[in-house]
């Protein structure tokens, strides 16, 4: 089944717009820490897949599709700006399924809001549903670990540019 995998790119544009902060405000992520912009440096799945049909499976998806690129504009008019390659990915019918994904060369705009309370973080893409995670946050990194469908449980780094 060939899908135009924009909800992979989007599952991962989604789970790329969270921040938090670990500061002197006992541990409550702070607002302002949230605003800046950050690339996604590492994307670590629990199993090794070989999306790029090369013959080596890695946990490390970056590696298996180096031209996929996001980073995210976080504003503190608690706006976002996300650009991300949009990928195809194939689920082949067999048992177990095969997953094979290749970015498709188009750029995604994705833009919403954000707002922070108790420690997590709502994001509400425009004209999508609000989503929730936990993030940590240092000074220069953006941390959290979500489910993206096909793939399981993915790590997710960004870096502050």
């Amino acid at each position: 089944m060939k899908t135009n995998f924009f909800l992979f790119a989007i599952s991962i544009a989604l789970f790329f717009t969270s921040c938090s902060s670990d500061d002197d405000n006992g541990g409550v992520p702070d607002m302002v820490s949230l605003v800046g912009t950050w690339e996604l440096t590492s994307a670590s799945g629990a199993l090794p897949v070989d999306l790029d049909m090369d013959g080596n499976a890695s946990t490390n998806l970056l590696d298996e599709l180096p031209c996929f690129e996001d980073t995210i504009v976080v504003s503190d008019d608690n706006t976002y700006n996300q650009n991300v390659t949009q990928i195809d990915v194939n689920v082949s019918s067999d048992l177990p399924p095969v997953v094979t994904a290749d970015c498709t060369g188009l750029i995604l705009e994705v833009t919403g809001e954000w707002a922070l309370a108790s420690g997590q973080l709502t994001f509400t893409p425009t004209g999508m549903d609000p989503r929730t995670v936990m993030i940590t946050l240092t000074e220069t990194t953006l941390s959290f670990t979500d489910e993206v469908e096909d793939l399981g449980a993915v790590d997710l780094i960004f870096t502050r540019q």
